[in-house]
This record gives C-alpha cells, sequence and structure tokens, in this order.
C-alpha cells in the first residue's frame, strides 16, 4: 500500500510521495532529482558489481509516480544523467522509447554532472537554465549554503541524497528521506544507488526528517 505525506508551505500542498518524488498538488508538477542514468553502466565498466535493470526500475517508478498523480508536467532538479561516458546507446534508446510512451512536458534544471554531457535531443527535455520559479517556490539543483534560505524564497532542492539510518545492529539500513527545513526542502535520489549525507531531525523541529520505507512516507 502507498502512502503519501503531506505539507502545506506558503499556503500550497507539498505531496511527498514513496516513489522519492514530490508533487506540487495544486500545480500538477511533479519533481524529482538526481536520476543519474549511466552511472550503473559506468560503476559496471569499473568492475564494480551493480544489477541489471537500474534505468528501467528508474523510469518505471518515474511512470508510476506520474499516472498515480496525474502530474501535467515533470521538472528534473539536475542531474538527469551521470557523464557523457554512461551516455552508451542502451540507455540512450531506452529513454528514447519511455518518451514515446510517456509524453507529458519533462524539463531540466541544470546539475553538475550535466555540464559536460549532452542532452539527445530525442529525449525531449526543455531547459530551464538553473534555477526555475514556480508560484513560491524557487527550484535548482544545490540547496544554498545556508538551510535559512535567501530572503523570502523557499526552496526546493536536490544534489545531497540525503538519507535516514534506521534500525540498530544487524537490523540497521538507511532509508531515502525529504528533508524539510525552515525555508527549503531537500529531495532524495531518484536513482536506487545514490548514498549521500545522513540525516536527522533537529530536536527543536527546526529540522524534519520524512523516511520512505515499505511504500510509504512518514516523519522520523
Amino acid at each position: 500500500m502507498t502512502t503519501d505525506l503531506d505539507l502545506v508551505i506558503a499556503g500550497e500542498t507539498l505531496q511527498l510521495l514513496p516513489e522519492r518524488a514530490l508533487l506540487l498538488r495544486e500545480r500538477s508538477v511533479l519533481v524529482i532529482s538526481d536520476l543519474h542514468l549511466g552511472k550503473a553502466d559506468t560503476h559496471r565498466s569499473l568492475g564494480i558489481d551493480i544489477p541489471e535493470g537500474v534505468v528501467e526500475e528508474s523510469l518505471d517508478r518515474l511512470e508510476r509516480a506520474i499516472l498515480r498523480t496525474r502530474a501535467g508536467r515533470v521538472v528534473i532538479l539536475g542531474d538527469l544523467v551521470q557523464c557523457e561516458e554512461g551516455m552508451e546507446e542502451p540507455v540512450v534508446e531506452q529513454f528514447e522509447r519511455w518518451r514515446r510512451r510517456v509524453t507529458l512536458p519533462i524539463s531540466l534544471i541544470g546539475g553538475d554532472h550535466e555540464l559536460d554531457v549532452s542532452i539527445p535531443r530525442a529525449w525531449r527535455i526543455d531547459d530551464d537554465g538553473h534555477r526555475l520559479r514556480i508560484g513560491p517556490f524557487l527550484l535548482q539543483h544545490e540547496p544554498p549554503p545556508s538551510a535559512d534560505g535567501e530572503g523570502t524564497d523557499f526552496v526546493l532542492a536536490g544534489h545531497r541524497h540525503p538519507v535516514l539510518s534506521m534500525g540498530s545492529g544487524a537490523r540497521r539500513s538507511l532509508a531515502h528521506a525529504f528533508v524539510l527545513d525552515p525555508h527549503q526542502v531537500i529531495l532524495p535520489a531518484f536513482t536506487p544507488f545514490a548514498r549521500g549525507a545522513r540525516v536527522r531531525p533537529d530536536a527543536d523541529r527546526s529540522r524534519r526528517v520524512f523516511a520512505i520505507s515499505d511504500g510509504r512516507v512518514s516523519e522520523a
């Protein structure tokens, strides 16, 4: 069973999804970050044991989120791809086939991994530059240096791949997580093969953490 979690920010609903996506509900905009397509292939070429089907799993999960939320648009907060070396023919063709089936507008805010990569035209990804404003929200790849944000902007960002340590001993695991600071939300990495900043909530609730586990989003 899939269980989302709603936050109300600046009078608008941010729906946190266990698919590791965020829906701006009133605007029907689905926001994701850090797919790193081609990362598994790059690691595999270096002799690292990575299972097959990573791109397929990511795109299937994204499609499920689109269909379930009835989103009219997808915005990617950077790092759609891993690197130029990872843009091998199977990855490129798989995304092309997926785009022939999933036709809604998709746009990309530039991340650090896009600096030296040419996104194929057949992918039909619109370029949002480095920042995009949607209503009261400023969308960008990296969170601002201060969690307090800049001015009155409420930022939606990715880049840090936040995870929460859950359980103890042999049962300890890392769960992808959303992070809510006073003026920003940091999204989890969409790729299944990204482990990044370990996070935890603050006792005074100035930082709140929402972990994804067993198909549900819940506050830590």
